[in-house]
């Protein structure tokens, strides 16, 4: 595993994102990579807005769906008004984003659960749960000369989008699946809409859409 190239690739997309990551920077000078693959404790990077969590770890994989469990279940008491108070906000910083990094192996259908239901109620206070396995981060599909520019449409523009170019429906549009790296990386939802920009030497710009289902 080539831990540097998921850090190098993470650093690059998280500037594109408008991240300021000194703090990155700072501690990975500090940090003894061999221990991702042995430590039995999450390792956190920190940027000026999101925390970046890599969980390598079978003991650290199930640490993190105990924690998850609790704050579902203390959700669900509120009737689903605890937003960003949950434990492990506050316990990884409360930073609008987090990122959890896991390993190559097979991530559970319990912990793919737990982290979609988690990230729904994150998103309640302007936050994002993202979750990757190493693997899929040893290349920045932001920069991917296979992989155009894409562009999350705002709200307030789908009305005008699906208006101007007479949509009817979401489900009418060609699609991106939540589970496309960039996709990934944007956070898209079902619904959101994405506009694609293509460069061509001899046409120049052009554009597509595409609904996330």
């Amino acid at each position: 595993m080539d831990i540097n190239i998921v850090i190098a690739n993470l650093k690059d997309m998280l500037k594109s994102r408008g991240d300021d990551i000194t703090l990155f920077e700072e501690h990975e000078a500090s940090i003894d990579k061999d221990k991702y693959e042995r430590d039995a404790s999450c390792i956190e990077y920190e940027t000026s807005n999101t925390t970046l969590i890599f969980a390598l770890t079978k003991q650290t994989r199930k640490n993190i769906i105990t924690e998850l469990k609790e704050d579902l279940k203390e959700d669900d008491a509120s009737g689903g008004g605890s937003g960003g108070t949950l434990s492990f906000v506050k316990k990884h910083r409360g930073k609008n984003n987090i990122i959890l990094i896991f390993n190559n192996d097979t991530v559970s259908l319990p912990l793919i659960s737990q982290l979609n239901k988690y990230d729904k109620i994150f998103q309640k206070n302007g936050g994002m749960l993202q979750y990757f396995q190493v693997k899929q981060l040893m290349f920045n599909p932001t920069k991917h000369e296979y992989v155009p520019q894409h562009i999350r449409l705002a709200e307030s523009e789908v009305g005008d989008f699906m208006k101007k170019y007479m949509i009817r429906s979401k489900l009418d549009m060609s699609r991106i699946y939540p589970n496309d790296p960039i996709a990934k990386w944007l956070g898209l939802k079902y619904g959101d809409i994405v506009k694609i920009i293509r460069y061509n030497e001899n046409s120049g710009e052009s554009y597509y859409y595409r609904s996330c289902f």
